[in-house]
């Protein structure tokens, strides 16, 4: 992994998010990314080309959402993955109670690993498949640059509570998907809310897409 910046250099570059970490949720942070390099040699969590920049970018990434995730919020990561949103968000927010929702064991075995590892106790893993699952009842549930957004709809909008939102982590080109897909009528939901952001440390270009009622 590549230098990482010092804390006060993070800090600096996410400010604009709301986020200021404490010195010990920055080394959780790094120690998080290391990890997540560590096992990427065994099992495929983030491409090779990210995996020196999985703080710079992944998690600065992660965090660029906590604006819309309200105090004390429970709130469902589908399809986690390697733990991105969730894990950087409930290091970040301790008042949130964060549910990791993946279907594949060996990523789940990496992601009760690291939540142990990092002694995030608001982190809950649900190792099974969303539409598996009895409904969560969240008040956001989150998915970061995810497949074809009939597929997401039918798991994710099973575990948001009835004025939950669903929060997207979209580009700046597939905003109109969201928009237009007469899917979004067929769940009650609507597009509420659009953000967008260009991700420090990195310059990339970040769209937020909140679907509720």
């Amino acid at each position: 992994m590549s230098a990482a910046p010092g804390l006060s250099e993070f800090n600096s570059a996410i400010s604009g998010f709301g986020v200021v970490l404490t010195e010990n949720q920055y080394a959780r942070l790094t120690r998080y990314a290391a990890l997540l390099e560590e096992w990427n040699t065994r099992i495929n969590l983030v491409s090779r080309r990210d995996i020196e920049r999985v703080l710079t970018y992944h998690v600065v990434d992660s965090l660029a959402v906590q604006r819309l995730l309200p105090q004390g919020a429970r709130v469902c990561d589908v399809g986690t993955g390697a733990g991105l949103p969730g894990i950087p968000l409930a290091i970040a927010r301790p008042d949130l109670e964060m549910l990791l929702v993946e279907s594949s064991q060996k990523k789940g075995g990496f992601l009760k690993t690291a939540v142990a590892g990092l002694s995030a106790t608001n982190v809950t893993v649900l190792n099974s498949r969303a539409e598996s699952l009895a409904p969560l009842g969240c008040a956001i549930v989150l998915s970061r640059l995810s497949g074809p957004l009939k597929d997401l709809l039918k798991h994710a909008a099973l575990h948001r509570n009835p004025d939950g939102r669903i929060v997207l982590y979209k580009t700046t080109t597939s905003a109109a998907e969201a928009g237009t897909d007469r899917l979004l009528a067929r769940h009650g939901l609507r597009v509420v809310e659009t953000m967008d952001v260009t991700l420090p440390l990195t310059n990339t270009p970040r769209r937020f897409i909140v679907l509720g009622v």
